[in-house]
């Protein structure tokens, strides 16, 4: 029997990264020993507390049942407590903190609780493609701004045409960013904050890389005057506490848009699992000196991976915040035939610009989430032939 697909399957693009995991795994099974700087999942274990934590609670009967759509009152609190040490945020935790299973959950279901059909949802490009499938599965119209080298890899909204702004009811902007790594100044996010607010625009903030920088502190949008009349923000377990696998996050801001994530959630999933929130408090609480520690691994490996792609030619990489690498290619280069290069001829796995949207070609994305002793092994000197 032949079953088809709804309208919004059909328009998803093949996710990115799922196709790059079924190629890593083809090329594994055949005998090849890759060098994978593809996908931002790190290879640095979490903090110890943080897995005795979720070992002994998991034991727990009262943990094993379902949990609270609204998530633990005990780490609602702390996510309270961390907002206003590092940012200086004030939040309600019974009504502006929601936790999620993974900030990706949340920002993809969130269009669901505002999206009407006629409706536009502005996301930038490139830009990380889970802002593209939510917009997709909502059903909302999608206009893409571009983020271009010559404007820090911001977008100029000024550009967007009223007739998007007339009718947009979300905006994804996220800082730090992935892919592009750059940080967003307090004079972009003020304009933000007064544009979503002249058109009656939903901001949401994907701060899932807040605590991966090498010089300036990236902001919380919910610091902006304003911000918490038109904002949501999304934080990860994944990226600053090493949690991938766990799936934890939590939204926050605006009571409101919490609200209404908050119904979509309880009609399709039950909650975290509770030892899971238990090993989040014990993050948030106990494990302050981790993020301190990546950053200074991750910056390591980037002065390493600088150096080799500077000495072979790429002058022009991009490495403000993230744990990743935005490098430049040649003009008029393909990202897609240059990271085949890498694969066939080196075993090199990085993850092409276009990949990431129309405006993400000519650039490619190499994650700096594999020890540096893998460094030893990359050779590009002979890079220039393919050019």
């Amino acid at each position: 029997m032949k079953f088809d697909f709804s309208d919004k399957i059909k328009k998803l693009p093949p996710y990115l990264f799922a196709e790059i995991d079924r190629t890593k795994q083809k090329l594994r099974n055949e005998g090849l020993d890759l060098i994978d700087l593809s996908i931002g999942d790190p290879d640095i274990l979490a903090p110890k507390e943080i897995i005795k934590t979720l070992y002994s609670s998991a034991k727990l009967k009262e943990n094993q049942k379902y949990a609270l759509d609204q998530g633990k009152y005990e780490l609602r609190r702390e996510i309270k407590v961390w907002m206003k040490k590092r940012f200086g945020v004030d939040l309600d935790e019974d009504k502006e903190i929601l936790p999620l299973v993974g900030s990706k959950e949340g920002l993809v279901h969130f269009p669901l609780a505002f999206i009407e059909a006629s409706d536009y949802v502005i996301i930038p490009d490139p830009a990380y493609p889970a802002y593209l499938g939510a917009a997709t599965l909502a059903g909302a119209k999608v206009y893409r701004v571009a983020l271009l080298e010559k404007n820090n890899f911001l977008p100029d909204l000024s550009k967007i045409p009223l007739r998007v702004k007339n009718r947009a009811k979300i905006i994804y902007l996220n800082y730090p960013n992935n892919p592009t790594t750059s940080i967003a100044p307090k004079e972009f996010l003020e304009k933000a904050v007064k544009f979503c607010s002249k058109y009656g625009i939903v901001l949401v903030y994907d701060n899932a890389y807040s605590e991966i920088y090498f010089e300036e502190k990236p902001l919380s949008i919910l610091e902006i005057k304003g911000a918490k009349e038109v904002s949501i923000e999304f934080h990860s377990f994944s990226k600053t506490f090493c949690m991938t696998g766990f799936r934890l996050g939590w939204a926050c801001g605006n009571k409101e848009l919490i609200s209404g994530l908050l119904k979509v959630k309880t009609n399709i999933d039950s909650g975290v699992f509770s030892a899971v929130q238990e090993g989040g408090i014990t993050a948030l609480r106990d494990c302050s000196y981790f993020p301190l520690q990546l950053r200074r691994i991750i910056r390591e490996r980037r002065r390493l991976l600088t150096k080799i792609l500077k000495s072979a030619g790429f002058n022009r990489i991009y490495s403000e915040a993230t744990f990743y690498l935005w490098v430049k290619l040649p003009p008029r280069s393909s990202s897609l035939e240059f990271c085949k290069y890498l694969l066939e001829e080196k075993n090199i796995v990085a993850t092409p610009g276009i990949g990431f949207g129309k405006w993400g070609e000519g650039f490619v994305r190499f994650a700096l989430t594999v020890d540096k002793k893998f460094f030893d092994k990359i050779d590009l000197t002979d890079i220039n032939k393919i050019f």
